[in-house]
């Protein structure tokens, strides 16, 4: 399944996405993610920084999800899809690592990466737009910059 043009901009717009694995026993984990970004069109890619859970619980049971929303328009999507946890014995790994380090840099090493590929996506939205569904973009960041106490640059 292809990433819209409407999910890349989301997850360049997303501070934190959520990944969401299951142990071998099916226990659940979710875990937020702070350098992450769309990869070849199909997948997205998360630097693993301090995930020891989430590596182990993929490399024994690939099915994964992961979350992100902008907090101001409180949109989002969930893709959910196949795992693959990748390190430097991994063909594509140099390729997802330089992709990565562009957005980490040196301070925020890493030597391990996850990829999800989109097998299903889910859009998110905030409640208010179901409830009240004349609710424009805008109106939603107007409540949200009020909601949160911030105003525009």
């Amino acid at each position: 399944m292809n990433l819209t043009n409407d999910i890349h901009q989301l997850i360049t717009e997303s501070v934190l996405c959520w990944l969401a694995t299951a142990s071998p026993d099916a226990t659940p984990s979710v875990s937020p993610k702070e350098i992450f970004k769309p990869y070849n069109n199909d997948s997205i890619i998360i630097a693993n920084i301090a995930s020891p859970n989430s590596a182990r619980n993929i490399k024994a049971n690939p099915h994964a999800s992961v979350s992100f929303i902008n907090i101001v328009t409180q949109r989002g999507y969930q893709i959910t899809g196949p795992a693959q946890y990748l390190d430097h014995a991994h063909e594509t790994y140099p390729d997802i690592e330089r992709e990565l380090f562009e957005l980490a840099g040196p301070d925020y090493p890493f030597k391990s990466a996850f990829r999800i590929h989109a097998q299903t996506i889910k859009e998110i939205r905030a409640p208010r737009y179901r409830l009240f569904p004349d609710t424009t973009e805008q109106q939603q960041i107007n409540s949200a910059m009020k909601t949160y106490g911030v105003r525009p640059i």
